[in-house]
């Protein structure tokens, strides 16, 4: 039977972020009611309309601060259906001590503080990576992989998804677990490689590529699809999301420059422990319907317009180019 989405109360963690922000348009196009949870009501990015049109409720909540979960407690009596996308990736520093702890805070005990509070929901679906898988045993890679993360942001969505496991089991309610391959697109903001190179490239910067791995990379679009196909569903499973392609990241910085027609050098740079990681999505093509249909060239290019406009604002911002 089909979840009925129309009229229905959804919370959305991570809202203001670049899926989550796209997610909550789709549903509001689906006559859903729609709260986000935020840690900063000072910077809403693209929610920023929908809250003072009124047409979505934002609560601001740091899900690492039990006591203020604890407050916002009544606000979220009604909630029928929990989207757990709250989530912080440290490009920079993955297997540092403060990313363990950042990890543990927020995807772990902010996950259980969270569901202490939510009283009657009648689905749950949460973002999880590929990340879980570590290098992977084979590819392409479907959802019967070992997990042998390798980094403590995949440790964390895995230790996530085993509490969401045994909370949906004791409770009677259906938790779909989706494993998210790399997400490009507009309202790119993350530290991962694509907008690192677009960001480098739009500034004619020599740009850092360290070994050539490959990855499957999957178009926001094609993300919002797959989770709305999910919610509709509203079953206990497991999918990997991608598109069933892999690309190096030398293709991919090569593709920005010409796009960008960039002048910036790329230096090559060694890197050990690198590995190829492809979706295996047969599942999820068979039970969801997900068909990916952004090409990485237009994918690209749809990112890179973003950010120049962003660019552009910000050279404007500081009187450069008005």
């Amino acid at each position: 039977m089909t979840f009925k989405i129309a009229e229905k109360n959804f919370l959305i963690t991570g809202g203001t972020g670049q899926i989550g922000s796209f997610l909550t348009e789709k549903l509001l196009e689906n006559k859903a009611n729609v709260t986000v949870i935020g840690r900063n009501g000072n910077d809403l990015k693209e929610i920023q309309d929908l809250v003072d049109s009124k047409k979505i409720k934002f609560v601001e909540c740091d899900l690492t601060n039990e006591n203020r979960i604890k407050a916002i407690g009544p606000l979220l009596q009604n909630i029928d259906f929990l989207v757990h996308l709250s989530s912080k990736f440290r490009f920079s520093e993955p297997n540092s001590l403060p990313s363990a702890h950042h990890t543990i805070e927020l995807d772990v005990k902010g996950t259980i503080f969270l569901l202490q509070q939510l009283k009657q929901l009648q689905g749950i679906l949460f973002t999880s990576s590929i990340a879980v898988y570590g290098k992977p045993s084979y590819i392409p890679t479907d959802e019967l992989c070992p997990t042998r993360p390798i980094s403590f942001y995949g440790s964390g969505k895995l230790a996530t998804e085993k509490y969401l496991k045994l909370h949906s089991k004791n409770k009677d309610i259906p938790l779909t677990i989706l494993r998210l391959s790399g997400v490009y697109g507009q309202r790119n903001r993350s530290e991962q490689a694509i907008p690192i190179f677009i960001r480098k490239a739009l500034r004619n910067e020599p740009i850092n590529l360290y070994g050539n791995s490959s990855r499957d990379f999957i178009h926001i679009s094609d993300v919002i699809e797959a989770i709305m196909s999910a919610i509709k569903l509203n079953q206990n499973n497991l999918f990997n999301i991608g598109t069933g392609i892999k690309f190096s990241n030398h293709f991919i910085l090569k593709k920005i420059i010409e796009i960008t027609k960039s002048q910036s050098k790329i230096l090559r740079l060694e890197k050990s422990g690198g590995y190829n990681f492809v979706c295996n999505i047969s599942k999820a093509t068979a039970k969801l319907g997900i068909n990916p249909k952004v090409s990485i060239e237009r994918g690209l290019a749809d990112e890179i317009s973003w950010h120049k406009n962003k660019f552009r604002w910000k050279l404007m911002s500081i009187g450069i180019g008005s």
